[in-house]
């Protein structure tokens, strides 16, 4: 499993990597759904859940945009559209974006870099793509991470991530 950090008082509690990216994809889309957080009704991301195939998948078009920092490193940067939220990445987490859309991009890009590496990535997954276009400035890409179902005894369904990744 991708063995990441949560951040201390961080929105997001889930210790593995696949479990993070799940959680802030539907805080994003949760938030895109919120006409107070999205009053132009930006539709940036798709994602469903497929319970014969026990994924969740979807597409995103996130606006971005690129620099070149002190050191000479190509910098790709969400850019949010998002307005307000409770959402905080807390303290000394594996992720630091501050907005929620940059959250996401950070995640998903540490998913495709991990996917990237056969050490980290031994049965060759690829659940994850991305793109940046320069001059649309959209990272575009799909996932389609695999899910697992549980049923409490309350009757209510837990939805967990299945991890495929090494750390």
């Amino acid at each position: 499993m991708a063995t990441i950090t949560p951040g201390t008082g961080g929105t997001f509690k889930s210790v593995t990597a696949e479990g993070q990216a799940i959680e802030a994809l539907i805080y994003l889309q949760d938030r895109e759904n919120t006409t107070t957080a999205n009053p132009n009704g930006e539709d940036r991301l798709d994602g469903n859940f497929d319970t014969d195939l026990r994924t969740f998948s979807g597409q995103f078009r996130i606006p971005a945009s690129q620099s070149i920092n002190g050191s000479g490193q190509l910098v790709i940067q969400a850019v949010p559209y998002l307005n307000g939220g409770a959402f905080t990445p807390g303290s000394d987490g594996t992720f630091k974006s501050t907005a929620i859309e940059a959250f996401v991009l950070e995640v998903l890009m540490y998913l495709q870099v991990l996917e990237s590496t056969p050490a980290k990535n031994p049965n060759n997954r690829n659940y994850v793509t991305g793109t940046f276009n320069a001059d649309t400035g959209i990272y575009t890409g799909s996932f389609s991470l695999p899910i697992a179902f549980a049923l409490a005894e309350d009757g209510s369904v837990k939805i967990q991530a299945v991890e495929y990744l090494l750390t």
